[in-house]
């Protein structure tokens, strides 16, 4: 995965241009979306939680 900054250097998401997938992490929620041979997308969203040690 390669990271994608913003222009505060900040990072805003991460691709992998092989798998042709994007992670969106934001405020705890991942989003992944996945481009298809056939031109479409799969989207998934995943809820993290913080854990305490």
């Amino acid at each position: 995965m390669k990271s994608v900054k913003n222009g505060e250097g900040k990072t805003v998401c991460k691709i992998d241009p092989k798998e042709k997938i994007v992670e969106i992490l934001y405020k705890g929620s991942k989003t992944k979306i996945r481009f298809l041979s056939d031109d479409s997308a799969e989207i998934s969203n995943i809820r993290h939680r913080k854990t305490k040690i």
